[in-house]
């Protein structure tokens, strides 16, 4: 993986953090429970997102066993 993947892979990461942040004080404070879930599905998508990097990164490098292996673990 290049530095540059690295480093937007890690900032993506870092905003999940601070969405799950969000979240947790939203349940703490009673939010509305439709607010709730659209940061939960935001967070799962980008979530989402950072595998499916992961994943096409190990398809360059990685047999296509093992790649079998990990698409089946991921979906």
């Amino acid at each position: 993986m290049r530095l540059e993947e690295k480093k937007q892979l890690e900032m993506t990461l870092k905003r999940i953090q601070g969405q799950v942040g969000g979240i947790s004080k939203m349940i703490d404070e009673e939010k509305d429970c439709g607010e709730v879930l659209t940061q939960v599905v935001a967070a799962m998508s980008s979530l989402k997102t950072v595998g499916m990097n992961l994943l096409a990164d190990q398809a360059n490098c990685c047999s296509k066993t093992d790649y079998v292996k990990l698409l089946k673990r991921f979906v």
